[in-house]
C-alpha cells in the first residue's frame, strides 16, 4: 500500500512539472513574438539601418514624401535613453497612408512616429512635405517635429557634432514655428526654454538676442545661468533681472496687484529698486557649482537632463537676497492695492480717482497721470498763475483738507512735481508752506535749485519785500518789479529757477504776509548786516516813487526788530525815492521804470546778507542741523508764562477757532488777543521756525507743528539717559 502511494505521488509531481514547463515555454514564445513585433515597429537594435540627420539645405524622401528644409532624423535606428527608438525618428520601413489631413486631432499618447497608425504617419509626412506651415495642423505633429530639434541641440550638439551654422538654422526654424504656433502655451514655453538654453550654452553672454524671453516660467533654468554670471563677475544686478529672479524663484510669487497691473508694478519696482540699490544689488559667488536641469518636451531625453556649467555658482540657493527682493516687491504691490481694486470694480484708469490711488512715482506716464497733467496745464498754461489748492486737489481726485499745513503742502508739492508742475510756495524748495487759505501760484516745470545760496537769499527777500509793500494796504506793481528785476538780473540762476521765484513773488505780493517770528531773528544780527537789510527794505518801499505812511511804519517796525533808529527808516526810504523819482516821472506815461544801478547795488547787498535772509524764512527741514539733545518739556514752554501756556493748551484742542471764540478764551485769561497770538507765534518760531497760528476769522492752529515741538520734550522724558 505504501509503495502504491509513493508511485502515485511521483506520477502527480511529474505531470505538474511537465505542465509548468509547457507554460513557461509558451510564455517565452509569446514574449519573443511581441518583442519581434515591437522591434519591427520601433526599430530596436538589430540589423536596422542607423538614422541620419538631414540639415536645412537637404530634402530627404520618406515613403514617397519629400521633406523640404530637412531638420529631421531619417532611418531605422535612433535610440533614446531607454534603448528604444526616438519618437521623432522617421522610419521609412513603417507604412504610411496618404490622403489624410494633418488637422485631424492626434491623441498625445500616440505621440511617437513608430506607434502612429499608417494614416497618422501619412498626415504627419504631408505636414512636413508642405513646409511645416499649416496653421490648422494638430499641435502633436508640431511637437513631434520639435522633438527632433530638441534632440539635435541637447544631445548631438553637446557631443560637438553640430556646427554653429546648423545651430543658427535650428534657432531660425524654432522662431518661424513660434510665429505660426506660438499661441499654444505649452509649445511657446518649451520653444522659449530651448532657445534660452541654446544661448546660455553657446551664445555670447553680453549679447542677449531679442528673442530670449526670461519672463516665461519655462525659462527658469537657463535664467539661473544669467544670474550666475552677474554673481561670478560681482556685477550689479539690473532691476529687470532682479525682478525676474523673484518671479522665477520656486518659493516666491507676486501679489494680485502686481499681476493685475504688471506694467505699473514693474515700473514702481524698478524705481524703488534703483533708489535702494543704485545701479543694482551685488551678490557674491558661492561655492556650489551651477547645474542646469533641462526639462525637455521629448520623452526621449527623460524627465530631466542635467547640464553642468563650469565656472559658475548657483545663485538660486541664496535666500537673503531673495527675501530682500520679496519685501521690496510686496511693498510695491501693497501701494498698488487701492488702484488695483479700483480697476477691478470697473473704475477708469484715466479718472482723477485713479490718479489719487497711484503712488506718486507712477503718475508720470500712466493714463491717469496724462489726464491730470492736461487738466493742470489748463489751470495755468505753464506760466505762474494764482489758483486755489482746492481746484488742484479736485484735479488730483483728492478731498481738500480743512487747512493747508506744512506737511500737506509738502505732499502736494511732491505730487505736482511728479507731473512736472511746481507750486509756490513749495515747502521743500522755498522753505515754508502757503497760507491757510490754500491759495498758491501754479507753474511748470518744477525746479529744484542746483545752488542754494542765491536762490535762498532771493526767496527771503521776496517775503520781506512783500511784507513792506503790503503795509500801504496793497502792493504796487513797481514794488513787485523791484524784486522781479533782482531775480531777472541774477546770473547764478537757471531759467527754471527764476520761474520758480517769479511764481513765489506772484504769490507773496498777492497773499497777505505776516511778520511773526522776525524779532527774535533780527535782533542779534551784526550792525553792518542790519544796515544792509534796512537799505534793501527802503529800496522796495520806495519802488513806486512815493512814500506811503503805512510802508514807513512797516519798515520802521522792522527797523525796530533790527535795533535801528526808527527815524532812519523814513530817511532811507526818502533817499531811495530820490534815486528813482526822476526815472519814474520821466517814464510816467510809458510805465514804471527802475534805476538799474540801484537794483544792482541792492542785489549786491542782498548777496551780502543772504545767510541772514535764509535764516529768517527758511524752514527747519531745509536747514537741517546736527542732532542735538532734546530739551526738557519745561524748557520748551519756558518762553511762555502760565496764562499763555493755558491758552496754548486750549487752542491745541482743535484746528480752527471762530474769532469770537478765540477772543473769549483770551478774555478769560486776561490776555490781549493780538498780543497773545504774536507771543505764541514767536514761541513757535523759536522752537520750529514756523508760526503756530494764522490770524483771521477763523483762527487756524497748526496742530502738527505743535505736536512736533512738544514731542521733543516728551522723547527726552520717556527715554532717559542711562
Amino acid at each position: 500500500m505504501e509503495l502504491f502511494l509513493v508511485a502515485l505521488a511521483m506520477t502527480v509531481l511529474y505531470r505538474i512539472a511537465r505542465a509548468l514547463f509547457r507554460l513557461a515555454a509558451g510564455r517565452r514564445e509569446r514574449e519573443s513574438r511581441e518583442k519581434l513585433l515591437k522591434d519591427a515597429e520601433t526599430g530596436r537594435p538589430g540589423t536596422a539601418e542607423p538614422a541620419r540627420w538631414f540639415g536645412s539645405m537637404e530634402t530627404p524622401a520618406v515613403n514617397g514624401y519629400s521633406v523640404p528644409g530637412g531638420l529631421v532624423y531619417v532611418g531605422e535606428k535612433l535610440l533614446d535613453y531607454s534603448g528604444f527608438n526616438d519618437p521623432c525618428l522617421l522610419n521609412p520601413s513603417l507604412r504610411a497612408v496618404s490622403g489624410f489631413s494633418p488637422s485631424v486631432p492626434l491623441p498625445e499618447q500616440r505621440l511617437h512616429y513608430g506607434k502612429m497608425t499608417p494614416e497618422q504617419r501619412g498626415a504627419y509626412l504631408s505636414w512636413l512635405a508642405g513646409g511645416r506651415n499649416d496653421p490648422d495642423a494638430a499641435l502633436p505633429y508640431v511637437f513631434l517635429f520639435f522633438y527632433g530639434l530638441e534632440r539635435r541641440l541637447m544631445v548631438d550638439a553637446q557631443r560637438g557634432a553640430v556646427s554653429p551654422e546648423e545651430r543658427a538654422d535650428i534657432v531660425l526654424e524654432i522662431l518661424r514655428l513660434l510665429q505660426i504656433y506660438g499661441e499654444h502655451r505649452a509649445f511657446r514655453g518649451h520653444a522659449a526654454n530651448l532657445l534660452a538654453m541654446e544661448w546660455v550654452l553657446w551664445g555670447i553672454p553680453d549679447d542677449r538676442p531679442g528673442y530670449i524671453d526670461f519672463t516665461d516660467r519655462y525659462c527658469a533654468e537657463p535664467f539661473a545661468a544669467v544670474l550666475a554670471r552677474y554673481a561670478s563677475l560681482d556685477r550689479p544686478i539690473p532691476a529687470e533681472t532682479a525682478l525676474q529672479w523673484l518671479i522665477l524663484h520656486p518659493e516666491q510669487g507676486l501679489k494680485t496687484p502686481a499681476r493685475r497691473c504688471p506694467d505699473l508694478f514693474r515700473k514702481l519696482f524698478s524705481l524703488r529698486y534703483a533708489e535702494k540699490y543704485g545701479e543694482g544689488m551685488v551678490i557674491h559667488p558661492n561655492r556650489t557649482p551651477l547645474t542646469l536641469t533641462y526639462r525637455a518636451a521629448t520623452p526621449s531625453l527623460g524627465d530631466r537632463l542635467r547640464i553642468r556649467i563650469p565656472g559658475l555658482p548657483n545663485p538660486f540657493i541664496l535666500t537673503a537676497p531673495v527675501k530682500k527682493l520679496a519685501a521690496l516687491a510686496a511693498g510695491c504691490a501693497d501701494d498698488l492695492d487701492g488702484y488695483s481694486r479700483f480697476l477691478a470694480r470697473g473704475g477708469s484708469p484715466e479718472s482723477p480717482e485713479a490718479a489719487a490711488l497711484l503712488p506718486a512715482e507712477l503718475l508720470t506716464g500712466a493714463p491717469a497721470g496724462e489726464a491730470v497733467r492736461e487738466r493742470l496745464f489748463r489751470l495755468c498754461g505753464g506760466n505762474p498763475s494764482m489758483t486755489d489748492t482746492g481746484k488742484i486737489l479736485a484735479v488730483l481726485g483728492q478731498t481738500p483738507p480743512p487747512k493747508m499745513n506744512r506737511k500737506r503742502a509738502a505732499t502736494l508739492a511732491d505730487t505736482l512735481g511728479s507731473f512736472n508742475f511746481g507750486m509756490a510756495p513749495d515747502p521743500p524748495i522755498h522753505g515754508f508752506p502757503p497760507s491757510h487759505d490754500g491759495r498758491i501760484a501754479l507753474f511748470s516745470p518744477r525746479a529744484v535749485p542746483s545752488g542754494r545760496e542765491e536762490f535762498d537769499a532771493l526767496t527771503a527777500l521776496i517775503r520781506l519785500g512783500s511784507l513792506v509793500a503790503q503795509a500801504s494796504g496793497e502792493a504796487s506793481e513797481g514794488e513787485r518789479r523791484v524784486v522781479e528785476e533782482m531775480i531777472s538780473s541774477s546770473d547764478a540762476l537757471s531759467p527754471e529757477e527764476k520761474r520758480s521765484l517769479f511764481a513765489l513773488a506772484l504769490w507773496a505780493f498777492s497773499v497777505p504776509q505776516g511778520a511773526a517770528g522776525l524779532r527774535g531773528i533780527l535782533e542779534p544780527l551784526p550792525e553792518e548786516t542790519k544796515r544792509s537789510l534796512g537799505r534793501i527794505l527802503g529800496t522796495i518801499a520806495a519802488a513806486d516813487g512815493r512814500v506811503d505812511p503805512g510802508e514807513v511804519r512797516a519798515v520802521g517796525k522792522l527797523y525796530g526788530y533790527l535795533g535801528l533808529d526808527g527815524g532812519q527808516a523814513a530817511r532811507d526810504i526818502h533817499a531811495a525815492v530820490s534815486g528813482t523819482a526822476s526815472s519814474a516821472r520821466s517814464e510816467e506815461k510809458e510805465g514804471f521804470s527802475l534805476d538799474m544801478d540801484l537794483i544792482r547795488l541792492r542785489q549786491e547787498e542782498t548777496r551780502h546778507v543772504n545767510g541772514v535772509l535764509r535764516e529768517i524764512f527758511s524752514s527747519a527741514e531745509e536747514n537741517a542741523l546736527p542732532a542735538q539733545e532734546a530739551p526738557e518739556r519745561d524748557d520748551i514752554l519756558a518762553g511762555l508764562d502760565d496764562p499763555h501756556r493755558k491758552l496754548l493748551s486750549d487752542l491745541l484742542k482743535r484746528e480752527t477757532w471762530r474769532r469770537e471764540e478765540y477772543e473769549s478764551l483770551c478774555a478769560t485769561l486776561s490776555l490781549p488777543p493780538d498780543g497773545a497770538l504774536e507771543i505764541l507765534n514767536e514761541w513757535a518760531f523759536s522752537s520750529a521756525g514756523a508760526p503756530l497760528a494764522e490770524d483771521g476769522d477763523p483762527v487756524f492752529i497748526d496742530l502738527s507743528l505743535a505736536e512736533e515741538v512738544l514731542s521733543h520734550g516728551q522723547q527726552k522724558d520717556e527715554n532717559p539717559a542711562p
